[in-house]
Parts: structure tokens; C-alpha cells; sequence
């Protein structure tokens, strides 16, 4: 990252910016015995990237590209996503850019952009891959009318109301029983089986949103980094335990265990209750969400976009389908092992769970460079170059047709975090901005939102670079 000399202090909308001035990045004469061969040569690189991007301390923008509010937040937190940003930070850009046209987000997810453009009363598309997103996005967006608000409360009265069956439920996810307490489980199930029956497809929808939403609350695991990890592994003073399973359920669940679960999916719904009576709005408009691959969207909408907002999976390897695995599973989302690999593969080239056998055809001189530098012997899995090259060939496809589809004077808004393999640092920001100069937009801003960590055995190896470990936002215009 250039020197931390600020020209300037300003404003992009409520936020506060400064303006970084480039310069030599790392005086060289006094590293000599320091920086390693493989540092110099990526701070070449770096340096090239970086060269003539207008670039921005945002680090006003921080605490909402990574926002750790989404659990108090209306609507939000109906589902709320730990990959997600806010809406406020939707609502900054749709402000201060002056956006009256579509507005289109690639990677929908929980459906932020589009509930940020709807309550801006603007048109807006989405799209992702995966059915649970879609679904969530569907149900945050929808209008609901007062009979629908009635049918809601009716069904919290019927669901307070529902006793315990003697029935034993299936699942064809062969973990449940490593993942979930029996009766817990029981519990889940018969509570689906009675939402699956509800007459009313909104309401029928937006209860099963809130049974996903309390999985993992009521299960032996949480979501954490890449994927899940067992509540009864504890750490100690002296390393990590492993709590016998049943006598860690016990310690943790009541008796009633199906009254607990009631309760909890009762408790969500009256939240959601809550917000659509008080903090829902009267939107008008209601967006276009479409289950299928960013890459296809121009497929199944034509319209012109005037404005773009999206966070892609970043290049880390990090597979987010493992990370919901429990919920598309439990939630019939995926019936096999089949559908789950064909699920994965759908998804943007982000991990090694997602390489196909489509071609690699964008190259990028810079990326090679970089990639030259992976110490083979300390990556984890040989095919991480290929991930990261499949990762720019997705982008660089994504980018020209979202150059095709907007219109002059419109823009394109990526939250997107860098990330490091082997000690060298892949520059997602710069990286995917000097593809977007390639193919015709011009690169209005770069927020340096804030730095990221990395892990322990990267950390020492990485001091000299750590400014570059860092999540930005990129604002290209057409």
C-alpha cells in the first residue's frame, strides 16, 4: 500500500475518506537483511498495480463492509449473514452517486442491495446460486399485506399451541446425528413438516426463513471461518478438548428439549413479526431474484443497470457451501451427495471444491507473477493456483458483461477482501480493478476499508506486507 501521507479529508456521502498520496512503499536501504527476495518482487507488483488508482483511507466504511450488526438490525436479522455488509452502506453509495435507475447486485445473498433499493424505491435484480439465499432474499423483499400480517400472528399462536409428537422424522443428511442432539433434532423436523403444511405462500416462506435461522443455535455446531466447528471442542490453557457429546448436551440443553426449540422459532418469528408491522415500509417496488450463476445473468434480464453493488466470495478458498452445509441439508435443499457436488460447482471459481473443467481464458500478466512466487511446499492443496486463476477468469467474464449491461455514467461497487497463500499476498482490489481499466470502465475510487488478519504461521511472514492484507471497496464508473 502507498506511503500514509493524506492529501486531503473528505466526504462520500456520510463517510469520512482521505485521499492516499502513492509513494515508495518500503525504504528499501533499511530492510536490506529484512525483505526476503519473494517480498521484493511482490512489492514490484504491488507497486505497478497501484499506480495512478485514486485510493482512499475509508476506514469510516469498516465497521459496515463486515457487519457485526446484522443479528440487531431489521429485517437483517431475519437471517442474518456473517458474510455480510449493511444496508447504510448501500444507502451511502445509492446517495451520493445519484442513483435513479436499476440497480443489480450479482451475488444477492441475504439480499441486502436489493432491500437497501427498495426502500430507496428503486428496481433492482438479484441472482445467486445458492437456493438458500435466494430464498432469503425473497422473503426480506416481499410485500406484505395486512391479511398476510394477521395470518402470521395466527400461525405464532398456532405454532405456541403445538405439542410434541410421537412421530419419529426422517432426514436424509447423513450428520444429523453427529450435529444435532436426538430429541433436538426430532424437534427441528416436526416443526418443518408443520411449517411445509402452512396454506399461505408468503407466510409459508418466511416461517421456514426463520426455522433455517435458528439451526444452528439449537445444534452441536457453529459457523466459523471455513466452514463448521463442534461446540464441545473447548480450548484449555494447554490445548483443545474434546467434551464427551453427551454430557455436553446435557450441560447445554434443557429437559423439554422440543419446547426449547418452540420456543426459539417462536421467539424469531415474533421478532419478524415485529419488523414488518413496525420498520417494514410501504415500498412499492419489489425486486427480480433469480436462482443461477452471476456469470449468466444477462440471460435472464435485459434491462440496463445504472448501478451495480456486490461482494464476491473472496479468493481465499473458502467454501460456502461447507459453511451452510447443515442448513441446505436439514432444509431439503439438497437430497444427496450428488446434488450437494453439483450445488458446489456452481459457484464462482473461490476454492478447490469449485474448480470444474471449464477452461481458463483470461491471463493476467501481474497474477502470474504473483503466482510464480507460491512456495509449493507450504500451500495446502496443489490446486490453489488454478483456484486463483479460475477466480480472475470468473471476475474478468462478471466484469465485461456488467460493462456491456450498464450504462454510460453508471456504476459498479465491490466490497472484496485480499488474501495471502504461502507468504505472497494476492491483491484482490488493485488486481480486479486494473481488469476493470482493461475492459473499458474507469476506476473512480478505491476505500481501503480495513486490514485483515491472517493465520498465525502467515503472520510473522507477512509483517512487511501486512498493509496489503486488507478489504476495500472498488468503485468503478462506465
Amino acid at each position: 500500500m502507498p506511503t500514509t501521507e493524506f492529501a486531503y479529508k473528505t466526504y462520500f456521502d456520510e463517510f469520512e475518506v482521505e485521499s492516499l498520496v502513492s509513494g515508495p512503499t518500503i525504504n528499501y536501504g533499511l530492510f536490506e537483511t529484512e525483505i526476503k527476495d519473494t517480498q521484493a518482487e511482490q512489492l514490484k507488483v504491488y507497486s505497478g498495480l497501484e499506480r495512478g488508482l485514486p485510493m482512499f483511507s475509508g476506514a469510516s466504511f469498516g465497521n459496515q463492509v463486515h457487519f457485526q450488526n446484522a443479528y440487531q438490525t431489521p429485517v437483517q436479522r431475519w437471517f442474518p449473514y456473517r458474510e455480510g455488509y449493511s444496508t447504510r452502506l448501500v444507502n451511502s453509495f445509492i446517495k451520493e452517486l445519484k442513483i435513479t435507475g436499476y440497480v443489480f447486485d450479482p451475488f444477492s445473498g441475504s439480499g441486502t442491495t436489493l432491500l437497501a433499493s427498495r426502500t430507496n424505491n428503486l428496481n433492482s435484480f438479484g441472482i445467486d446460486v445458492n437456493p438458500i439465499s435466494v430464498l432469503v432474499a425473497t422473503v426480506e423483499n416481499e410485500q406484505y399485506s395486512k391479511s398476510d400480517i394477521k395470518y402470521l400472528s395466527l400461525e405464532i399462536d398456532r405454532i405456541k399451541s403445538l405439542l410434541k409428537s410421537n412421530e419419529t422424522f426422517q432426514t436424509s443428511f447423513e450428520l444429523a446425528g453427529k450435529v444435532f442432539n436426538q430429541e433436538i433434532l426430532q424437534s427441528l423436523l416436526q416443526l418443518k413438516k408443520h411449517i411445509k403444511e402452512i396454506e399461505n405462500e408468503k407466510i409459508k416462506n418466511l416461517s421456514f426463513v426463520a426455522w433455517l435461522s435458528i439451526i444452528e443455535g439449537v445444534s452441536n455446531i457453529k459457523k466459523e471461518g471455513n466452514g463448521i466447528k463442534y461446540k464441545n471442542r473447548k480450548r484449555t490453557p494447554t490445548g483443545y478438548i474434546n467434551i464427551d457429546k453427551d454430557v455436553w448436551e446435557k450441560q447445554t440443553f434443557p429437559v423439554d428439549k422440543f419446547g426449547f426449540v418452540k420456543i426459539k422459532l417462536v421467539k424469531h418469528l415474533e421478532t419478524i413479526l415485529f419488523d414488518i408491522v413496525n420498520n417494514y415500509g410501504n415500498c412499492e417496488k419489489k425486486p427480480n431474484i433469480f436462482k443461477g450463476s452471476c456469470l449468466e445473468f444477462d440471460t435472464l434480464f435485459s434491462s440496463e443497470i445504472q448501478f451495480t453493488f456486490f461482494s464476491p466470495p473472496y479468493c481465499n478458498c473458502f467454501d460456502y457451501f461447507e459453511i451452510h452445509k447443515v442448513d441446505l441439508w436439514l432444509g431439503d435443499f439438497v437430497s444427496d451427495k450428488e446434488d450437494f457436488r453439483l450445488l458446489r460447482n456452481t459457484g464462482f471459481r473461490s476454492n478447490t471444491n469449485s474448480l470444474t473443467h471449464k477452461p481458463i481464458i483470461y491471463k493476467n500478466e501481474n497474477l502470474e507473477n504473483l503466482i510464480s512466487l507460491f512456495n509449493n511446499e507450504k500451500l495446502w492443496n496443489n490446486k490453489i493456483p488454478n483456484v486463483v486463476r479460475g477466480y480472475f477468469d470468473d471476475t474478468h467474464t462478471l466484469l465485461n458483461k456488467l460493462y456491456r449491461q450498464t450504462i454510460e455514467g453508471g456504476y459498479v461497487g465491490i466490497v472484496v477482501g485480499n488474501s495471502a497463500y504461502s507468504g505472497v499476498i494476492i491483491p484482490s482490489d488493485v488486481l480486479i480493478a486494473n481488469i476493470a481499466k482493461e475492459i473499458g470502465f474507469k476506476v473512480k475510487s478505491i476505500f481501503v476499508t480495513r486490514h485483515l488478519t491472517t493465520s498465525s504461521q502467515q503472520k510473522q511472514e507477512l509483517e512487511i506486507l501486512k498493509n496489503y492484507l486488507r478489504e476495500s471497496i472498488v468503485l468503478l464508473e462506465k
